[in-house]
């Protein structure tokens, strides 16, 4: 009774286990991209028979099938890829069920294509200035920011800020440009400006480059009134990656000034250059510059101008931010029977700015 009952146990294990045993499934794939997954029951140069859930035998010549390479990684033999074509059999009442799967693998196909077809839409493209080619392909942006106040004391802070900038493999051009105007009891208490243009000539395979700097400054409460600076040199990347970027440069030129003191100099440049693109704020970034010019013809006279901003993309509106950041100004020598005239200026600020 014993063997028995071991032999019932047995046989009760074996019709268990049988339903839930796996079928080897294999999936082709047809020229057109569609697949068919099921159980090959033969094969030879040319054609495959298999086994379909629901379309039943299809029997597939090598021709409809796209080449694939086999486990030793060579590519089919030319046999294989010359066979006469075997057109596949499928059952007539599975046919509707086969057009089907076409028409949904089609479907999705052209879903995907308009989801890419949207989102490049949605890039910031760059045309030209009024819709022409003056300016295409540049990153433009303007900023603009205003405080005020009213009651005992009156005053109002304005300042507006417009960023270009091109690049390719041959050279980069960089332009910015700012104004700061501010009033206190309805008395003018800043009004300055400036404008920066810089041309970067880089040589191929190399960190090296050579630059020209152009630079325009006002300001109405200095001895000199207006001044425009111009130099030229060699620069070097230090660190140039995709999320950041670091570089120095090294040049000599001079500066005119105009105004109550008009005066001509002989200057060198010293600058530094910072631009961090946040990796976990991809809507964020850092940027600095510094530049120190020492006066050559006056051993001992020097000016500098160092910039920090931060940058923040709005993600619910492309191509609009905010920017805030300072400018800091100094001067070794200056005129000191000119009445506000000090040694350095400090300016903050925090613009919107709208990319155009």
């Amino acid at each position: 009774m014993a063997r028995q009952w071991c032999s019932n146990l047995l046989w009760g294990l074996i019709l268990v286990l049988i339903p839930v045993t796996p079928t080897r499934s294999e999936t082709i794939t047809l020229l057109n991209g569609d697949q068919l997954s099921g159980k090959i029951i033969s094969r030879n140069d040319l054609e495959i028979t298999l086994k379909h859930s629901v379309l039943g035998i299809l029997k597939i010549s090598r021709s409809k099938l796209r080449p694939t390479a086999t486990k030793n990684g060579a590519t089919p033999s030319p046999r294989e890829k010359g066979a006469a074509a075997v057109p596949a059999t499928v059952p007539p009442e599975n046919r509707m069920q086969t057009s089907k799967d076409s028409t949904e693998t089609k479907t999705t196909a052209k879903e995907s294509q308009d989801v890419t077809t949207a989102r490049t839409k949605m890039a910031p493209k760059f045309f030209g200035l009024i819709h022409s080619t003056f300016m295409e392909g540049w990153k433009r942006r303007f900023a603009i920011g205003v405080t005020g106040e009213a009651g005992n004391d009156v005053s109002m802070d304005f300042s507006t800020g417009f960023d270009a900038s091109f690049h390719n493999k041959s050279h980069r051009i960089v332009i910015n440009s700012a104004y700061y105007y501010e009033t206190e009891d309805n008395r003018k208490e800043t009004s300055k400006g400036h404008l920066n243009a810089i041309r970067d000539w880089l040589l191929p395979e190399s960190d090296w480059f050579y630059y020209g700097y152009f630079r325009y400054e006002y300001d109405s409460f200095k001895s000199w009134k207006n001044r425009v600076s111009l130099s030229g040199g060699s620069g070097y990347n230090f660190y140039n990656e995709k999320d950041m970027e670091l570089s120095g440069r090294a040049g000599l030129g001079g500066s005119r000034s105009w105004g109550t003191e008009n005066d001509y100099k002989v200057e060198g440049q010293l600058g530094m250059e910072f631009h961090w693109r946040i990796p976990r704020f991809k809507n964020q970034s850092i940027s600095s510059e510094f530049i120190i010019y020492p006066a050559l013809d006056d051993p001992g006279e020097y000016r500098t101008w160092f910039q920090g901003k931060w940058k923040i993309d709005f993600d619910f509106y492309q191509g609009m931010g905010f920017e805030m950041g300072f400018e800091h100004e100094y001067e070794s020598q200056i005129e000191k029977d000119i009445d506000n005239e000090k040694y350095y200026d400090l300016i903050y600020f925090g613009r919107l700015g709208i990319d155009f």
